[in-house]
């Protein structure tokens, strides 16, 4: 089943005056679910979900966060910024409740605005998700290990080093490509190499996110290494999470450390899969759950 191309995004302008990119996804006039990309990516990374969404009757709207794909750069930004952001463009829409999904990097967005709005969010699912970073990046992919002492390095520098990787992964006869999968565990290999369409589809959207150099990369990347503003430790609310024992890029001992600090999380561990490998083959799992949880808030 082909996925559908991404096109050209649309703008909304917040209420303080940053022009954000969105993409949709599914059904038109689905159920609607706010979809939080990973890290560095963009919103047209939903793309993966739009069969997927289409037959539950799903709507999936992915924003560009700020310095991301098409999304204008918001310099010092938290994490505590982004509820209000979403819930400033949802009423834009004019969606009352709604779902969301977050995967990789957009983990920390949905336990953030369960907290701000958990009256409006009717059911929340995270898939591999990365969680808040003190600075000890232990059990890390090598990749993002190496990264870690640059992050502070003039974005300039920092822009130089994605440029590498962009010519990396658009190797045309994909030596270098093959080089970075040996780093990944069995089950992601196989899960990216089971579908042509898929590891296109990644780099896509891996080059979106990267659009606007070091300075946006950057400043998304530094919402992981911030003291948490956001008292997770007091949502009640159901936050379903799904984590591979195999995943290398981002440790399983992080991801049962931060939920056990959420009374309403729970946390379904998969021992044979890996990173990519469980967002891709546990999506529909994951949008199922989501379809029940809107049924459940309407009973």
């Amino acid at each position: 089943m082909n996925l559908p191309a991404a096109g050209e995004p649309s703008f909304w302008t917040a209420p303080d005056g940053c022009r954000l990119a969105w993409y949709e996804f599914g059904k038109s006039d689905g159920i609607p679910l706010m979809f939080y990309h990973g890290w560095p990516s963009s919103g047209s990374q939903a793309a993966m979900l739009h069969h997927l969404a289409c037959e539950r009757g799903i709507r999936v709207i992915a924003m560009d966060r700020p310095g991301m794909g098409k999304s204008e750069f918001v310099p010092r930004r938290t994490l505590a910024d982004w509820p209000g952001q979403i819930e400033a463009f949802v009423d834009f829409l004019g969606v009352e409740s709604f779902l969301q999904l977050g995967v990789s990097g957009g983990g920390p967005y949905i336990p953030a605005c369960v907290a701000s709005m958990p009256d409006r969010v009717a059911g929340s699912a995270v898939l591999c998700g990365a969680v808040p970073i003190s600075g000890d990046m232990r059990g890390f992919h090598p990749v993002y290990r190496l990264l870690f002492p640059f992050r502070k390095l003039p974005t300039a520098c920092f822009s130089m080093l994605l440029m590498v990787a962009k010519w990396m992964i658009r190797d045309g006869g994909g030596q270098k490509l093959r080089w970075i999968a040996r780093s990944l565990p069995e089950a992601d290999r196989l899960a990216l190499e089971k579908d042509p369409q898929t590891i296109p589809h990644f780099i896509g959207s891996f080059e979106g996110g990267i659009a606007q150099g070091g300075r946006g990369v950057m400043g998304d990347a530094a919402i992981y290494f911030q003291p948490c503003p956001i008292d997770f430790s007091r949502i009640e609310s159901a936050i379903r999470y799904w984590h591979g024992a195999a995943d290398f890029n981002i440790p399983l001992s992080k991801v049962i450390e931060f939920t056990d600090g959420i009374p309403g999380a729970c946390l379904e561990v998969d021992p044979d899969l890996g990173h990519y490998s469980l967002a891709l083959y546990r999506a529909g799992e994951a949008m199922d759950y989501l379809a029940k949880c809107w049924t459940g808030a309407r009973e």
